[in-house]
């Protein structure tokens, strides 16, 4: 009964006109950013840990405007079964698509593609998926089935393949043996036994060191890649795709894990910078703390 439910919601919302639709998703998240204030709370956290010297009105402003961008992405996400190659070239422009191309054809893999929830990141797999060959990438499950298997054909649609968290350890290393590109999101909070302790701006972040470990385990390389929307025109977007982060295999492992986990950070706090409103600040991205450090989120229970 759900699934029906919500597949006739989707088509509805599919009939009316992306710029229509998309107004009213942003209306409806400002209503939300209206009521939520615990997670104003941590967006305004966040950013005076990313960046200590902003001030409140700014840090308010980024924070609203991330509530509204979340609307916008929702109607893209809706749009997504008419956005083919000839929407793709008109709204969103690739760069560094030669530094995936290279890695593949001089290792005969294929690539782990480091991302965050920037920009619109569904678009992120699924314009890969098109213009250059379908990918691969890991999700954690929507808990409602009848929602998640809605999204999962959306995530799919251009080719591309969901690898579910539980099992993708093992589903990521035989994707990039067969030379598939994988897409692994790194900017999640973490508990400690999971990730490694590495700096993201002015503090360290538990962050998961799984893509550093796959890298080395298959010698495959690393690349960063990040969706920027448009700061003018709503629904035009511009795919980047950075060079190989350089590896050293013959490295004591454990010093290579961390030292690749730091330069993804890096890679992210880079993208960051150079846009602050096109991440998403409402996850509590420094919540776990090394033992005896203060809970940064307190004021946002």
């Amino acid at each position: 009964m759900r699934d029906k439910a919500y597949r006739a919601a989707i088509r509805l919302m599919g009939a009316v006109p992306l710029r229509i639709r998309a107004a009213l998703f942003e209306l409806a998240m400002m209503l939300v950013w209206a009521v939520d204030a615990r997670h104003r709370k941590i967006g305004r956290i966040n950013l005076r840990i990313a960046f200590p010297e902003m001030g409140d009105r700014e840090a308010a402003r980024i924070v609203r405007i991330c509530y509204m961008r979340m609307g916008t992405a929702a109607a893209e996400f809706v749009h997504i079964p008419k956005m083919g190659r000839k929407y793709i070239e008109d709204h969103i422009r690739i760069e560094g698509i030669e530094n995936i191309r290279q890695s593949e054809q001089d290792l005969g893999l294929g690539v782990l593609a480091m991302t965050g929830h920037f920009g619109n990141w569904e678009l992120s797999s699924h314009t890969t998926g098109i213009m250059h060959k379908p990918v691969a990438f890991i999700v954690r499950p929507v808990a409602d089935s009848a929602w998640d298997r809605i999204v999962t054909e959306r995530r799919e649609w251009a080719g591309n393949r969901v690898i579910r968290k539980f099992d993708s350890a093992k589903e990521v290393m035989r994707e990039i043996r067969r030379g598939t590109m994988v897409g692994i999101l790194i900017d999640q909070n973490v508990d400690r036994h999971k990730g490694v302790l590495v700096d993201l701006f002015t503090k360290k972040a538990y962050t998961t060191d799984g893509i550093a470990r796959m890298a080395l385990a298959l010698r495959a390389n690393i690349h960063a890649a990040f969706i920027f929307r448009h700061p003018e025109k709503k629904f035009h977007h511009t795919l980047r795709f950075g060079p190989a982060i350089p590896m050293d295999p013959n490295a004591p492992r454990e010093e290579e894990v961390i030292r690749l986990t730091r330069r993804c950070n890096e890679e992210l706090e880079k993208a960051i910078r150079e846009d602050p409103t096109q991440w998403l600040w409402f996850h509590r991205r420094w919540k776990t703390r090394p033992p005896g450090e203060p809970d940064l989120y307190r004021e946002a229970r």
